[in-house]
């Protein structure tokens, strides 16, 4: 990512400044300093225009329900130049996934209040399966958000890997403690059945999503626990699905 650890125009200003000619003699401690202090304030300068651009393009989507604008919109938006955009961000869709990225941070933040009130690690994951349904945002976002989630899934699978790990890494804790408290199956792997489990409830809101049947009075979000909770838990839960055995 271009907004984080550093960028291209940051690089190309430390490779200017710290360029020495064959023989030449070492810096020196002031030297150094100085370059430092220029190369933070490089990177102070291009991460609050790059902060401005994801505003513009969060701003331009919550009042469109779309990820449908323009590079130019943004750029006018947020009141900064074409060349300012293009040394923060490689594309378009470099700046959608910093949208993604905060959006998913910020999700991480509030469910993770949400699931700290909650004491069985069963209903945490319950609860945390049933967000990807019950999210206040308008539709259309929601729409637009899983759809580029699908597009990048595809064209850069770990940055989206990365961008979703904040609220995986709250989806194993509560598999971790439901194993701890003998209410999760302890034969698999906590992350791997964190991924597997998020990977059901991303599907099925995609395959909602792209069929046009995403709605919250819809009963896919309680056959997704049910099928997932059929799968972890510790003693296999009794439903009305379950045929009773043949008398002997």
């Amino acid at each position: 990512m271009t907004t984080q650890g550093g960028s291209a125009p940051a690089i190309e200003l430390a490779a200017e400044l710290t360029a020495r000619p064959p023989g030449a003699e070492p810096l020196s401690p002031w030297q150094e300093r100085t370059i430092e202090r220029n190369l933070i304030d490089a990177k102070r300068r291009l991460l609050s225009k790059s902060s401005r651009f994801v505003e513009a393009a969060r701003a331009l989507l919550l009042e469109t329900g779309s990820l449908d604008f323009t590079v130019q919109e943004v750029v006018e938006r947020a009141r900064l130049s074409l060349r300012a955009f293009y040394q923060a961000f490689a594309s378009k869709d470099d700046l959608l996934l910093a949208l993604f990225e905060e959006s998913t941070a910020a999700a991480a933040v509030t469910l993770g209040a949400q699931l700290q009130q909650i004491d069985d690690p069963l209903e945490q994951i319950h609860t945390y399966l049933s967000s990807f349904w019950t999210s206040p945002r308008d539709r259309r976002v929601i729409r637009s958000l899983v759809q580029f989630q699908l597009k990048v899934s595809g064209t850069r699978p770990e940055d989206m890997r990365r961008a979703l790990d904040p609220v995986r890494a709250l989806l194993r804790e509560s598999v971790e403690r439901g194993i701890a408290a003998g209410r999760i199956r302890p034969d698999v792997d906590p992350e791997r059945t964190a991924r597997m489990l998020m990977h059901i409830a991303i599907t099925a809101v995609h395959t909602a999503v792209i069929e046009g049947t995403a709605d919250e009075g819809d009963a896919l979000p309680a056959d997704v626990w049910s099928f997932c909770l059929q799968g972890i838990a510790a003693e296999r839960p009794v439903t009305g699905c379950d045929t009773p055995a043949p008398a002997s």
